[in-house]
């Protein structure tokens, strides 16, 4: 049985999609767990976003940005918008964050102009992702979705190859970006790991001091949630860092406002 068959439920952890709001100030939403299937040689994942859960892209022009966890396909950030279908023949368009000249990721939609700009070097690109002006002289990549035209959109993206993926030897992670963030008192941690590791996870300031040793041990579960307690941590920026087996696997960042 390949390792795609025996950790899929693992794998929807794994290939989470963050959900943040696309205009500023960049507030996490919530989180999308894929439908996994094969097509060829890679690992699809369907992502069904539901309009209840995200009313940010209910009006016209509303948007959202999707972070795919650990995907080796292709940059991980899609963006969603909400266009008139009078003019665009579709409801929904998703177009990946990297602009195709250097890589660097586009601004936020232009909330008059409806387009986007590279941040590194000023291409802009209308909202369907086609190239207008500047170096990059490529469009954006557009990715395939469906809507079913009442609360639901399904965002299809290629996540890994398979054949890679039954050759890892390492074991596999995740963490979780902590919701909420920002965050006050409390905030929801959530990570596992493919099969029994050591874990450490500590909590960082921005200075690279360690505040707080979060979770210290074996993990056995592909599934682990800690409730942190922060209010006695000042307002500002850290960082959550995650340790698998004594190498550094992941960090996120983590806000405290009050």
């Amino acid at each position: 049985m390949s390792f795609f068959e025996k950790r899929r439920d693992f794998l929807k952890f794994f290939f989470l999609g963050t959900v943040t709001s696309l205009i500023t100030p960049h507030k996490l939403l919530g989180f999308v767990k894929p439908f996994l299937r094969k097509n060829g040689n890679e690992i699809l994942g369907i992502y069904g976003i539901s309009l209840d859960d995200y009313p940010e892209l209910i009006p016209i022009w509303g948007s959202v940005r999707i972070k795919i966890e650990n995907t080796l396909m292709f940059y991980p950030k899609v963006i969603i918008v909400h266009v008139p279908k009078e003019e665009y023949e579709v409801d929904f368009i998703a177009i990946s964050e990297r602009c195709p000249h250097e890589g660097y990721p586009i601004k936020d939609l232009d909330p008059d102009l409806h387009l986007f700009e590279c941040s590194g070097h000023g291409t802009l690109f209308d909202v369907t992702g086609k190239y207008v002006w500047g170096p990059a002289s490529r469009d954006l990549e557009r990715l395939h979705l469906e809507y079913d035209g009442d609360k639901t959109i399904y965002l299809e993206v290629p996540l890994y190859p398979l054949n890679k993926l039954d050759e890892k030897e390492d074991v596999l992670a995740f963490l979780n970006q902590n919701k909420p963030n920002p965050c006050e008192n409390y905030t929801t941690i959530v990570f596992g790991t493919s099969e029994p590791a050591e874990v450490n996870i500590l909590l960082f300031d921005q200075k690279g001091n360690e505040v707080m040793l979060v979770f210290s041990g074996k993990c056995i579960s592909h599934y682990n949630e800690l409730l942190l307690d922060v209010s006695k941590l000042s307002i500002g920026n850290y960082f959550l860092k995650m340790i698998v087996n004594g190498k550094p696997f992941a960090t996120r960042k983590v806000i405290i406002a009050r």
